[in-house]
């Protein structure tokens, strides 16, 4: 016990030793880890439970964290916002995004997912144009372009042979984009509140999904209990992007989120044995680097491009006290 409290303790004096930067770096990369962690247990529910059902308990799980945690006492707060109809499309933006992420590794190999969905700071700087009035540079032109010569790497250049279910986690990507754009537009709402509407509106959707689509058969105890899993590591994750975010600056942390696609393909190849193809590799750092020119030359640096399971905002720690 002593020895164990002796370690901590020491972890603690390492950490405090470090500039605000690499503490923020530091705590970004282990959310990374959290993301990639709830991705791959996300795809080994939906390989053997009904996607709808897990995407319905993700729900319920996330929702009802928000409303311990944030709510407390008095939740009803949360439900006050000023822009109600950008708050519902946001939602519907957001439980799109997840529903087709989770159906996408439900049919696809974790790395080709995360890779595929990862396009998202690419279509923002396409949309930031016509959507929001930005000007846009050249460098993020050229980026968003060799990031769409990855996604040709990855998907099949031949248009005749391209796989329909390479195109799902697209759709995550240009959905969660929506969603990210949408951010911007909610910045007078506190976050807690758009947390809870996102929440509440997914649920909603996901109801309507679950009675109409149930499945084939209910999911098990213990897959019930890994699906409420998924909703509170995501949710920790953010926690986690939150205290990052306040340690370093976000032009700084965004590119780290490219980590993610390493972490994607080492669970891929370790946990679910896919195997990891030069075309794989050759697509996710085109799309990474195109990206990287997107993210520092583009609109948004305050947004979080990270794809994950979970594409609620951060939880502030500070709005739980």
């Amino acid at each position: 016990m002593v020895a164990a409290i002796s370690r901590r303790s020491r972890w603690r004096s390492r950490f405090q030793a470090l500039t605000p930067a690499r503490r923020g770096a530091l705590i970004f990369i282990v959310s990374g880890l959290v993301f990639a962690s709830t991705d791959a247990l996300t795809k080994t529910l939906v390989s053997h439970a009904p996607v709808t059902a897990v995407i319905w308990g993700r729900h319920i799980s996330y929702v009802l964290a928000i409303l311990i945690i944030a709510g407390r006492r008095h939740p009803t707060r949360l439900l006050v916002s000023s822009r109600k109809r950008a708050q519902l499309a946001r939602g519907l933006a957001s439980f799109g995004a997840t529903a087709t992420f989770f159906l996408a590794l439900s049919l696809l190999p974790l790395a080709e997912v995360s890779t595929l969905a990862s396009t998202t700071p690419l279509i923002i700087i396409g949309l930031a144009g016509p959507v929001l009035g930005e000007r846009v540079t050249r460098s993020a032109i050229v980026g968003a372009l060799i990031g769409f010569a990855g996604v040709l790497v990855l998907i099949g250049i031949d248009p005749a042979h391209i796989e329909l279910a390479t195109l799902i986690p697209l759709a995550t990507a240009t959905l969660y984009a929506v969603f990210s754009l949408l951010t911007r537009a909610l910045r007078s709402d506190p976050p807690g509140t758009t947390l809870l509407f996102t929440g509440l509106i997914g649920l909603g959707a996901a109801t309507v999904l679950f009675v109409v689509v149930p499945g084939d058969s209910p999911p098990t105890i213990w897959q019930w209990a890994g699906i409420g899993v998924v909703g509170l590591a995501a949710l920790c994750g953010h926690s986690m992007l939150v205290r990052a975010y306040h340690w370093g600056r976000a032009s700084d942390l965004a590119p780290l989120g490219y980590l993610s696609l390493v972490w994607a393909f080492l669970f891929g190849a370790t946990v679910f044995g896919e195997s990891v193809t030069p075309q794989a590799i050759a697509g996710a750092v085109a799309i990474s680097f195109g990206g990287l020119l997107a993210l520092r030359s583009g609109p948004g640096d305050d947004l979080d491009t990270r794809v994950s399971a979970d594409y609620g905002d951060p939880l502030d720690p500070d709005e739980c006290r």
